[in-house]
């Protein structure tokens, strides 16, 4: 993926975000599960915040040509920590949080020397590049837009 395309799906990400400052009418339909034994809106926005302040502080500046990089040792440690203080916040602080942090990591990759983004470096056993590296994290991103889009149309 080039850097380009990927800041344009940011930006659409951006967009869909600002969406549902109307398409979630309140605080409780933000808390409320989207399915059962499922997280809220609140949590998944919350989560998908945080891994991009994770990836803006901790991960992008570790990507260099070479450069080998620690897994995250207990991915579903860090994503309970994510969502265990959202139910103490309305939903517009938490959608502010998300915007706000895409927005960084938006700029952050923005200002990548293009050939840093291609460079090859190794996260684990696992060799990658920053392009799909974030890659990656489309895909996430519309894993969790399609469990709020489907829990928002069950609501219509």
């Amino acid at each position: 993926m080039e850097k380009e395309q990927l800041l344009e799906a940011f930006s659409e990400y951006e967009i869909y975000l600002a969406s549902l400052n109307t398409r979630i009418t309140s605080d409780e339909e933000a808390h409320a599960p989207t399915a059962e034994g499922k997280w809220s809106v609140s949590e998944i926005i919350a989560h998908l915040g945080e891994w991009d302040r994770f990836m803006r502080e901790e991960r992008l500046p570790f990507m260099k040509e070479g450069a080998a990089i620690e897994s995250l040792p207990d991915v579903d440690a860090f994503n309970r920590r994510a969502v265990e203080n959202v139910k103490t916040h309305e939903f517009p602080y938490i959608l502010a949080n998300a915007q706000k942090q895409r927005a960084l990591l938006a700029k952050a990759i923005e200002e990548m020397d293009p050939a840093v983004f291609k460079a090859p470096f190794t996260i684990g056993s696992h060799e990658t590049n920053a392009a799909d590296y974030f890659e990656g994290l489309l895909s996430h991103d519309a894993h969790h837009r399609r469990q709020i889009d489907a829990f928002l149309e069950s609501k219509a």
